[in-house]
């Protein structure tokens, strides 16, 4: 932890610092920091940065190391926890180390070899955020990389993601409710790699990040590299260009929506939103996308599962003829009265989460 880098071969110092300071990514003062560490290089050259970077600040900070053990690898996922701890604790940092709690079904997926990602990644922020309560912080500081980008950017094109999810990953967002930010999201994954080798970071090497049985290893060893090498060799800088263009579309859109919508609301009552529907059509569908998201974020506080199927069947009801209705996620229905598209708070009807209904017939 002593060592000084020649200031002029100090790319991650440099980029990490001024992402920090232009975002604005990390509080003021004596606020401790909560980072989350696998153990690989890239949590543990994050953390290293962030011991160092607290110091620099002069107000005494406590960084705490959180690692979450998924308990998947059997003894290897323990060792991984007790190195975490044995070099945070040298390094001054204070650890936390926690057990993510993972369904038993996908437990017993992840037993006979299927990837489980999305079930370990909730498991695995509801973890940190209750490790960032525990410590009175607000954030957690996450190590995601360009190339981590590039690859979620490309996933999720694979996948039909609309605008706001081709626009990739935030340098500051909200993740499951739990604030997480990326100071290296502008940094390659070469650039911590050449830092972790100056400073003579050590870290773990999960075996399973070799295989291509989760679909971001198979996009990270056979289609990148595939890409890169019959396409275009800077492909990752151009999905990681490409997201940053769509999430400043998607921050305009988002800013003209709030201000339409504050038009197009004939009414509010406790769990309901009223929309006037003919004044909605006169914008354009794209912006009326970012109308419907402003409503289901007002009656839900999120867009937790709020995908495109959802937001078809609100454009089909506004364009529709009255007495028609869907069912969205967080227990919200959708129905066509007259001139009016009302968003209510009602229990959802299984088997038939956003198709249109005509009215029953008494």
């Amino acid at each position: 932890m002593n060592v000084r880098p020649n200031p002029r071969d100090a790319t991650l110092e440099r980029l990490a610092a001024r992402a920090i300071a232009e975002g604005d990514l990390l509080p003021d003062g004596a606020a401790p920091v909560v980072v989350a560490v696998s153990g690989g290089a890239d949590s543990m050259a994050l953390l290293h940065f962030l011991l160092s970077w607290a110091r620099d600040q002069g107000a005494p900070r406590a960084v705490v190391a959180a690692h979450v053990n998924h308990r998947l690898r059997g003894g290897a996922s323990d060792e991984d926890a007790s190195f975490v701890a044995a070099e945070a604790s040298a390094w001054g940092a204070e650890v936390e180390i926690v057990d993510a709690e993972i369904p038993a079904p996908a437990r017993g997926r992840a037993a006979m070899g299927a990837a489980i990602e999305a079930e370990a990644r909730r498991a695995r922020y509801a973890a940190l955020a209750a490790v960032a309560a525990r410590h009175g912080a607000d954030r957690i500081v996450a190590a995601h990389t360009a190339d981590d980008q590039a690859e979620t950017v490309l996933l999720r094109l694979i996948r039909g993601a609309g605008l706001r999810g081709l626009a990739g990953m935030a340098p500051m967002a909200r993740v499951q409710g739990v604030r997480v930010v990326r100071p290296f999201l502008a940094l390659t994954r070469r650039d911590v790699q050449e830092y972790a080798a100056r400073h003579r970071i050590p870290f773990r090497e999960d075996a399973t990040n070799a295989g291509t049985a989760a679909a971001r290893n198979f996009v990270r060893h056979e289609i990148l590299p595939r890409i890169e090498a019959r396409l275009n060799p800077a492909a990752r800088s151009a999905l990681v260009r490409a997201a940053a263009a769509i999430r400043e579309t998607d921050a305009y859109l988002e800013r003209r929506a709030a201000r339409a919508y504050g038009r197009v609301v004939a009414g509010r009552e406790p769990g309901k939103i009223i929309l006037d529907a003919p004044r909605l059509l006169h914008y354009p569908k794209p912006l009326r996308t970012y109308v419907f998201r402003c409503a289901v974020r007002e009656l839900t506080g999120n867009l937790r599962d709020v995908s495109a199927v959802h937001l078809r069947a609100l454009h089909q009801l506004a364009e529709s003829r009255r007495g028609r209705e869907a069912d969205l996620p967080g227990a919200l229905q959708a129905r066509r009265e007259r001139n009016r598209l009302i968003l209510s708070r009602a229990r959802p009807r299984k088997h038939e989460p956003a198709a249109l209904r005509a009215p029953s017939k008494a």
